[in-house]
């Protein structure tokens, strides 16, 4: 009896040691750094200010370094797993997503990414008259309406879930998800469907990421 009193302490102790373990683990984001180490703060800004866009099937709508998949010189926009990091993922790490501004009086907004610091200012979801989507700085758009997006609300039945579409003010056009079940497919624009048939034309913005990286080895809790 006493035998197993004593295993059974051993077997505690053994947890509580990989508790602490994991807790104080450390979150690193060597990606990130190679790529982009300026940094403007000293402490991560809440993140909920900058939440990520997720598609209809909840993968997240990034951009360059919003996601490992999505590196500083890309300037596409893409539809990526949801990967959450923090110990989650061991390969992958989660960063701060989309600033929201008001763009103009008519009710559109502009989205900088906040994450990419090292662009230059090249960092606004804009489309140009091609119907390509890419980050690009204000002063090099033909007309500031290619960075304005207005949000439409989608028939009732996708309302619990905040869906919107987000209507490009240049081309009459909606943003879209393109290129099937890839894990990294492109966005783009497409003829509105404000009837949800096209449900990749439906997005939403989710809040809260934890230990969700703003800068080179700096990160919310």
């Amino acid at each position: 009896m006493e035998g197993i009193i004593h295993l059974v302490m051993l077997l505690l102790v053994l947890v509580m040691i990989c508790v602490i373990s994991d807790a104080t683990k450390e979150v690193k984001s060597n990606l990130l750094c190679s790529q982009c180490t300026e940094c403007d703060t000293k402490q991560c800004p809440p993140s909920e200010a900058y939440p990520h866009m997720t598609a209809f099937d909840d993968s997240l709508v990034v951009a360059a370094l919003q996601s490992d998949y999505v590196s500083s010189k890309d300037r596409g926009v893409y539809s990526v797993p949801n990967v959450k990091g923090g110990g989650e993922s061991e390969k992958y790490n989660v960063y701060y997503g989309w600033e929201s501004t008001s763009g103009s009086a008519s009710g559109y907004h502009r989205f900088r990414n906040y994450m990419d610091k090292c662009s230059e200012g090249q960092s606004y979801l804009t489309v140009d008259k091609h119907g390509q989507v890419r980050l690009d700085s204000l002063n090099s758009l033909r007309t500031l309406a290619e960075a304005d997006w207005k949000s439409i609300a989608p028939p009732k039945k996708y309302n619990h879930r905040e869906l919107r579409f987000w209507l490009s003010s240049s081309t009459g056009k909606c943003l879209t998800v393109f290129g099937g079940k890839g894990k990294k497919r492109r966005v783009g624009v497409a003829e509105c469907m404000f009837d949800g048939s096209n449900p990749f034309q439906l997005f939403a913005f989710r809040f809260h990421y934890h230990n969700a990286f703003c800068c080179c080895n700096l990160h919310n809790e």
